[in-house]
């Protein structure tokens, strides 16, 4: 087995000193404080906590093996309690690469290998060579390309070596400039963004609390921050401050926004490899990944507000490797930002599917989310007059009122931007406004459709219709969902979404069959012509004429066929409504 490259053992002990010295100066002066140690042994637990520290990270990397060998990938590691690991290459759906700073210094970088259905990484190789990473992945995707033959993983890696010194160049697909880079991040602006960052800077609060004060004494006639200053003001001062301030947090998204977007998305590439994609970008770190076509479970397509006023969409990949526990949160975006048509035509290769006619749900769900609208002003406006009664004293709250002639609009617009369609090849969902979201999921990759039904919805006869996927995103909600659907068309919707799955794997797995047949057939007559040259050399055996296929040769084709057709029985009707 292999070990990983002798750099990364300097990575992992300086690291781990680093953190062991930290601790013991930590350990030093609390030892001092609580025990009455003088503070002059505090510079000795310095060097031997630091001492030991890179002694274990030492041992943890001679201690970590991997390899792959009969379509398996084999992990080993752990000092004290031993630790092996075996991934089938067929289960691994992505193959992930990223280089920090100093992984990019040392020429190194770290491999990540997702599979179906895991919340984090199954396995991570920290760190080794680009050129290893990159003989890695091209053994997953040949793999793959293979059809999953463990007896083919050797040929495998001479034919991806081959590859290599061919030096075979993939196709761009896409590629940021910089000025796609800077529409990017000022069209997805980030609200959460500051105060994501405040939050994590050592003195964020304190920043917060200076610009406050700043405004106060810029609009206040005392200058005083807190309650007393703020009922002191006058209502025109008050409604200003509220608004420096609501505006000076907008420029601060905004920047911050930029500046995450630059960092994330620096030279963002996307190229095809075979049947693969793969990314790569990063300004700080790098990352890059395989995205393999034929595993992909969901393709989604993202516009807010400002993208759909002019022309621009995001394309996000979903397969069943990346899980809600990710790193990364950008994981699977195949395309950040491009016009409309264009990530319209890509999703198309993706997974085919025709012009999208949504259907709407019945005017009556107008109604609901009025009123859910209306629960919220209310709520908001309650709030409000509790806040000016009891601490401002400025009789103000009614100006909160203004918030219901705003539920019409929203309930129309939620309802504008709702629906499902079924096409030929897939299932279409469609929901939100301020970021709505496009959703193809082809027929063959549904796991299991349900039927839910809240009270409220009971109450007018709707139901929503979700058809989940192996992708992790359905454990957070993100799976393909018919909202507030007509409750006797959802019974109907889930049933035909059962019948088109069973018709559609029925139909792959015919195509399967006829595949298997004439690449038998072909090597049959390949056999033949070979026969016939050595026997009219005088080297091969005298017998001829056609080969005789076993009436069974189909055999296990067929059992394929019938586990297709007990796919919709396994998920049974009763099990579904919910």
């Amino acid at each position: 087995m292999r070990r990983l490259h002798p750099r990364s053992a300097v990575l992992r002990v300086t690291r781990a000193a680093l953190q062991g010295g930290f601790f013991g100066f930590f350990v030093g002066t609390a030892a001092a404080g609580a025990l009455g140690i003088p503070s002059t042994a505090i510079p000795v637990f310095v060097p031997l906590l630091a001492l030991l520290a890179g002694g274990y990270g030492l041992l943890r990397y001679l201690r970590f093996r991997y390899d792959i060998d009969d379509g398996t990938l084999r992990v080993t590691s752990g000092v004290v309690a031993r630790q092996s690991r075996e991934i089938p290459l067929g289960r691994i759906q992505n193959v992930d690469t990223r280089q920090g700073v100093f992984h990019r210094v040392l020429g190194l970088t770290v491999v990540e290998f997702e599979t179906a259905g895991g919340s984090a990484t199954e396995a991570s190789l920290d760190a080794v060579e680009v050129t290893e990473a990159d003989r890695l992945r091209r053994l997953v995707q040949d793999y793959d390309r293979r059809g999953g033959t463990e007896s083919q993983t050797d040929e495998a890696e001479d034919e991806s070596e081959g590859d290599e010194e061919t030096g075979l160049a993939p196709e761009l697909l896409f590629a940021f400039t910089w000025r796609d880079l800077v529409t990017y991040a000022l069209v997805s602006v980030r609200p959460a963004a500051p105060v994501l960052t405040l939050v994590g800077l050592p003195l964020g609060s304190d920043v917060v609390i200076a610009v406050l004060r700043f405004n106060v004494r810029l609009l206040a006639s005392n200058g005083q921050l807190g309650m007393p200053g703020l009922r002191d003001m006058a209502t025109p001062r008050l409604v200003a401050l509220f608004a420096l301030t609501a505006l000076q947090f907008v420029l601060i998204a905004l920047v911050v926004s930029i500046v995450l977007t630059v960092v994330e998305y620096y030279h963002f590439t996307l190229t095809r490899e075979d049947d693969d994609l793969r990314y790569e970008r990063g300004l700080i770190r790098r990352y890059s990944g395989t995205i393999p076509v034929e595993k992909v479970q969901t393709v989604s397509i993202r516009e807010n507000v400002l993208m759909r006023r002019f022309g621009l969409a995001t394309l996000v990949v979903e397969t069943a490797g990346y899980g809600p526990g990710s790193q990364q949160s950008s994981k699977g975006v195949a395309v950040p930002m491009a016009p409309r048509g264009e990530v319209y035509d890509l999703a198309r290769d993706i997974a085919p599917f025709g012009d999208l006619e949504f259907e709407r749900p019945p005017t009556r769900a107008r109604r609901r989310y009025a009123f859910r609208f209306a629960f919220v002003a209310a709520v908001l406006t309650g709030v409000g007059y509790a806040v000016d009664t009891l601490v401002l004293d400025i009789g103000a709250w009614w100006a909160l009122l203004g918030a219901f002639a705003l539920v019409v609009p929203a309930a129309y617009y939620r309802w504008v931007h709702r629906g499902y369609v079924l096409d030929d090849d897939a299932l279409a969902t469609r929901t939100g406004f301020w970021r709505r979201t496009t959703r193809i999921v082809p027929y063959y990759r549904i796991q299991t459709v349900f039927v839910r039904r809240t009270p409220f919805q009971r109450r007018r006869r709707l139901a929503t219709v979700t058809a989940d996927t192996a992708s992790s995103s359905s454990l957070v909600g993100g799976s393909a969902s018919a909202f507030d659907v007509d409750a006797d068309d959802a019974s109907d919707l889930r049933d035909e979404l059962r019948e088109r799955l069973r018709t559609d794997l029925l139909a792959r797995n015919a195509a399967s069959r006829a595949s298997a047949r004439d690449e038998r057939r072909t090597g049959a007559t390949v056999s033949e012509r070979t026969d016939d040259t050595e026997e009219a050399d005088g080297t091969g055996p005298s017998a001829g004429g056609d080969k005789d296929w076993p009436d069974d040769q189909w055999g296990p084709l067929s059992d394929a066929t019938d586990d297709a057709e007990g796919t919709e029985s396994a998920d049974g009707p009763d099990s579904t409504d919910q």
